[in-house]
């Protein structure tokens, strides 16, 4: 009787040993079979954000290559034709009634102002010349185009000591710029205008406010998603390649301040302004 209850007892011992076993080795393979697919999924989310930043830095590559094209015809041509237009104008000046005179030198004037208008648009727009004079330059005289409208009141502050970026960090940040300036144009309603540029050794920020009317910020965000737009959403994409922080705070009748912070920049000592 003793042999067949330690036979039983042996039985039920390697019984539970062998389903445990293969418990364990169920929740091993499970284990393993879950990492792995964590894995693989992480990595095609990798893939699928180095593509799409591929992606957008070919098409930011081909928008630099066609502003530059676009200086160069603005340069080129339009320029010219204005120069012929101020030139005919002062030909045909001598001939011109007294009584309609005004109105033609009036005309000559506007087509001067042109001209100066032209140049700056050509100069903004072509990326070696940004390159050149830096982006505190390239900002201030962006802003000095502003204040010549006469519909806003411009401030420009610089703080630290003032040295370069590299020149893919101040192209972006001027094209940053522009996009922040041309929304204030078109939907600010503001009356002023201030930009800082504050340099220290760790770190470079820039900040451009109003005093408009303001906004909400989620809800804009959440339109240019639903809408695909290329608005907020693409100055934050380009700011994520030069590794910079984009923020935006505004309230609805309250102005709206933009910051851009870019950690550990390149440094070039020279001084940009």
């Amino acid at each position: 009787m003793q042999p067949t209850t330690d036979s039983t007892a042996l039985t039920i011992i390697v019984s539970t040993l062998t389903l445990l076993s293969l418990c364990i080795a169920i929740i091993c393979f499970l284990f393993l079979y879950q990492r792995k697919r964590f894995r693989h999924q992480h990595e095609l989310m990798e893939v699928r954000e180095a593509y799409n930043q591929a992606l957008f830095e070919s098409k930011f590559a081909i928008q630099e290559q066609t502003l530059d094209h676009i200086s160069k015809e603005l340069h080129a041509n339009f320029s010219h034709l204005v120069s012929l237009i101020n030139i005919n104008l002062s030909e045909i000046l001598p001939q011109i009634p007294d009584n309609q005179r005004e109105n033609v030198i009036e005309t000559k004037s506007l087509a001067k102002q042109l001209m100066s208008d032209l140049k700056a648009l050509s100069a903004n727009l072509n990326t070696d010349h940004i390159i050149h004079i830096g982006v505190g330059k390239a900002l201030e005289n962006e802003l000095n185009r502003l204040s010549k409208t006469k519909k806003y009141k411009i401030t420009f502050i610089v703080t630290g000591d003032a040295y370069r970026l590299s020149a893919e960090h101040e192209i972006i940040l001027f094209r940053l710029c522009q996009e922040v300036l041309n929304n204030v144009v078109k939907y600010s309603k503001a009356s002023a205008v201030s930009a800082t540029l504050a340099f220290s050794n760790d770190h470079f920020s820039l900040t451009i406010s109003d005093n408009g009317i303001g906004f909400n910020v989620e809800r804009a965000l959440n339109q240019s998603g639903d809408k695909q737009s290329t608005g907020l959403l693409n100055m934050q994409k380009r700011a994520s390649l030069i590794n910079a922080k984009f923020s935006i705070l505004s309230q609805v009748g309250k102005g709206t301040l933009v910051t851009i912070d870019t950690p550990n920049p390149e440094i070039q000592k020279t001084s940009i302004l």
